[in-house]
């Protein structure tokens, strides 16, 4: 029996990103977790709003990867993009479990775009509040239209694999660092988790492994990159290209790397950006242009998350948020992870999901995650893997 947990395989973590594709699939080892295969797609640009080609574009790399890769069994866990996925705080009357779901519906009818009754609704209790002296109880609801989970499970069921759950990307950025937390002397203080996505910067904030806040904002690399095009007259793949000029290479950190020791910034505001009469070449060089359109993106962004942080530490005065760990592909981008930093003057550092794992099972042809570098882009596929806790 022991010798069967210490083989234990989780299900294959499926992250379908709005600029890659990455399955992931973890098992138990004598050490502690080892990986069986991962994989990694890169969505073609011009697809990446054509729904009907990226479905089909995720079916048939989701099968080439399945043969490519020795993962185990056809067991997966998946989640839906942020892109369908509505998340928003409600408060409700204090109640049990079983009476805050039978409530959710009619509390939900004015909050989500769409009929609630052609609705999947989940929910998360992030903790009792008091408005007005009376008690209530802070809810974070998630929903998406059953037309878009649908959608969702026909894509994954073509892919010829068995569906054991459907996750959602905050449990997941959690579930991915769970381990850390639990071994953490300080296991219940606050932490903030920034995904910084291609269209959408993913915020949760949890309070050792319990999720107490979760927010969508919808400023990420896609915003800097068509700002870049707008302001400078250049085409999609030069704005590309100004961008990730800005990331340097990095060294794998021997532990999660600080990016900024928090010291207070001032205020900023979210100002459109200049006339493009200002931006001439005979005021500013193209690269002082350049960081001036990033900076003034990421201003808005780090505004949106201190909105998150003053909401979070209203709620819960006595814990407020410690830390910030950035994940997500644009994270990598040591430069701008740095001025985020900066911006929301907390201490923070780059979370790489793949700490924990086995570094001899890391690389080979079995694996697409790259050496030599951070792998915070990795963070949903691992979560969701090992969100299979139950996994026999």
């Amino acid at each position: 029996m022991l010798r069967f947990l210490r083989n234990k395989v989780y299900p294959i973590g499926i992250d379908l990103g709005s600029s890659s594709l990455k399955m992931v699939q973890l098992r138990t080892t004598e050490s502690g977790l080892g990986l069986v295969a991962a994989g990694k797609r890169d969505v073609p640009h011009d697809i990446q709003e054509e729904p009907a080609q990226l479905q089909e574009w995720y079916i048939r790399n989701i099968k080439e990867l399945l043969a490519e890769k020795p993962f185990k069994g056809k067991r997966v866990v998946t989640c839906l993009p942020a892109r369908d996925m509505l998340v928003q705080h409600m408060r409700m009357a204090k109640m049990d479990e079983a009476q805050t779901e039978k409530a959710l519906p009619w509390e939900a009818r004015d909050k989500v775009p769409f009929d609630v009754s052609q609705a999947l609704l989940r929910h998360v209790i992030a903790g009792e509040i008091y408005e007005s002296n009376e008690c209530k109880q802070e809810v974070i609801l998630m929903a998406a239209s059953r037309e878009a989970v649908e959608r969702h499970l026909y894509l994954i069921e073509r892919t010829k694999v068995e569906i054991d759950y459907v996750n959602v990307e905050p449990c997941a950025l959690v579930s991915c660092f769970a381990h850390l937390i639990e071994e953490n002397k300080d296991k219940h203080s606050a932490a903030m988790f920034i995904d910084l996505g291609h269209v959408c910067t993913k915020v949760v904030v949890a309070h050792g492994t319990k999720i107490v806040f979760c927010r969508n904002v919808r400023i990420a690399a896609e915003n800097i990159r068509r700002s870049l095009c707008e302001k400078l007259g250049v085409d999609y793949f030069q704005a590309v290209q100004y961008h990730t000029r800005l990331q340097p290479q990095m060294s794998p950190p021997k532990a999660a790397a600080p990016l900024a020791a928090g010291s207070k910034a001032g205020s900023s505001g979210c100002a459109v950006a200049a006339d493009p009469a200002e931006w001439s070449p005979d005021a500013v060089s193209r690269q002082s242009r350049v960081d001036e359109i990033i900076t003034q993106t990421l201003d808005c962004l780090s505004e949106e998350i201190r909105g998150c942080i003053r909401y979070h530490d209203l709620l819960f005065n006595s814990e407020p948020i410690r830390n910030v760990v950035f994940l997500g592909g644009q994270s990598k981008n040591r430069m701008l992870s740095q001025k985020l930093a900066r911006n929301l003057g907390l201490p923070a550092q780059l979370g790489d999901p793949l700490g924990r794992i086995d570094p001899q099972s890391r690389t080979g042809s079995h694996s697409d995650v790259p050496p030599g570098e951070t792998h915070s882009d990795w963070a949903v596929a691992f979560g969701l893997s090992l969100g299979g806790v139950d996994a026999g």
